[in-house]
């Protein structure tokens, strides 16, 4: 799937299915800002719908993970105080497998969304060749 698929009333639906948050990351992070590294922070109100992307490209992809929190912390507290969630997907240079840094920023997203309760909707990553979501906390997974 790609953003070509998206359904014609993507603004009032939920983002909850994978597929559907894997194409808007696909329509929110263009091959450029994949390849620079960018993450995109699709914030959500309180019944999941997208409201606002925002992209940060000037990330290099060897962020630290202090870098991605102190992002977190400025963003989060009003998305949780408006009882929303996030969608975010994280650009590659190349290929899907998660590196050790993308495991690191996808817990410190995980802690951040806790931290301030936020609900995370998915982590991807975002390479040229596609878009790829990470697991979801193991309690949302049993």
């Amino acid at each position: 799937m790609s953003y070509h698929d998206l359904p014609d009333d993507i603004r009032t639906r939920p983002l909850h299915e994978a597929g559907l948050q894997g194409d808007v990351i696909d329509l929110v992070l263009g091959i450029e800002e994949r390849r620079s590294g960018a993450v995109a922070l699709m914030v959500c109100d309180e019944d999941d719908r997208g409201l606002q992307p925002l992209v940060l490209s000037d990330l290099p992809e060897d962020a630290s993970v202090a870098d991605l929190v102190r992002l977190l912390d400025l963003l989060l507290p009003m998305v949780g105080e408006a009882g929303g969630a996030i969608l975010v997907g994280r650009g590659r240079r190349r290929g899907l497998l998660p590196s050790d840094l993308d495991r690191a920023w996808h817990q410190a997203t995980i802690d951040a969304c806790a931290r301030y309760g936020v609900r995370l909707l998915g982590f991807h990553l975002a390479s040229p060749y596609g878009v790829a979501a990470l697991p979801p906390p193991l309690r949302e997974a049993s």
